[in-house]
């Protein structure tokens, strides 16, 4: 985040997550003085899910330079963390990490950023002159994505020194909105609230894509209560199952490391596509909605305009 002596740290933790939250607020008082340093626990101020933030969290945004969000996902809550990024931005640079674990303090974040930065702007600039990106994998996966100029890469290196600057951490992907989408999809881990309810399934679920909307006829999944959660979550607006975000990974440690079952972690590992919520203020994308699904694809064979650049998970560029 680039903490300099003197500015103030916002961080928003939940009970599940306070040790984080203090882990945070303990390295932040080592570089800034702790009046400099505030801490909120949700429960503490609202009751969940929040409808919206708490008047405490949002008086205190524009008096922050860095912010943290590192709580719990839960069913209903997305408003309220899209509030919060969005008015962190007008004054701070902000780590988002919903569903932040002890474990993925220990694993993802301790990557060495500066292998994360390069391989994230290196994937990104091939990835910008891209017309088509195919992929597939041995559990059936076949997607074709079709991509536009006008619709930007998003380096997230995990380097947040600027104001406006912000980006979930654990890090190290390059993401954008895909024009257009076509396939088959099989995955076995889902983001949101998902990750908290349902972690890495074992009953895959699997559904087909046409111009970029999920065929909800289409979803398949041995769990029940999976294929209810996800067919409503698909139906909350428009285009919530429309396809907003394709993602490559780029954090080095975790392409090399199983997955552990948590989106916020594991999408730094893997290839991923969402759908819901294109980030329009960051790719330029002309639509908007309220929900964002990441699923995870793994052991993907990846190719720009026909030439291999990821066999098996892996880079072979």
């Amino acid at each position: 985040m680039g903490l300099q002596e003197g500015e103030h740290v916002l961080i928003v933790a939940d009970r599940p997550t306070l040790k984080v939250g203090d882990a945070l607020r303990e390295e932040s008082e080592r570089i800034t003085p702790r009046a400099n340093v505030k801490l909120f626990v949700l429960e503490d101020l609202a009751r969940r899910p929040l409808a919206v933030l708490p008047g405490e969290v949002l008086a205190s945004i524009p008096w922050a330079q860095v912010t943290f969000w590192a709580a719990q996902s839960i069913p209903g809550e997305l408003g309220a963390r899209g509030r919060f990024i969005d008015e962190t931005k007008r004054n701070a640079r902000h780590g988002h990490m919903p569903g932040i674990t002890e474990s993925l303090m220990a694993q993802g974040m301790c990557a060495d950023y500066d292998e994360v930065y390069e391989l994230t702007h290196k994937i990104q600039a091939m990835a910008a002159k891209a017309k088509e990106i195919t992929v597939s994998n041995r559990f059936g996966v076949k997607l074709q994505a079709e991509f536009k100029k006008s619709l930007r890469w998003v380096p997230s290196d995990g380097r947040y020194h600027e104001r406006g600057k912000w980006g979930n951490l654990p890090e190290g992907e390059t993401f954008t909105a895909p024009y257009k989408v076509n396939g088959r999809l099989v995955t076995n881990l889902l983001g949101d609230w998902f990750t908290e309810r349902y972690g890495n399934f074992k009953d895959s679920l699997s559904f087909s894509v046409e111009d970029s909307l999920i065929k909800l006829e289409s979803l398949d999944c041995g769990n029940a209560d999976l294929k209810r959660d996800i067919t409503k979550y698909l139906t909350t607006d428009a285009n919530s199952s429309r396809a907003g975000e394709f993602a490559l990974p780029t954090n080095p440690l975790l392409i090399s490391r199983p997955t552990v079952g948590n989106l916020l972690q594991d999408e730094k590992a893997r290839v991923h596509i969402a759908f819901g919520d294109p980030y329009p203020d960051e790719t330029g994308a002309k639509w908007d909605s309220k929900t964002h699904v990441d699923a995870l694809l793994e052991e993907c064979d990846v190719a720009f305009d026909g030439r291999k650049i990821m066999e098996k998970g892996r880079y072979v560029v």
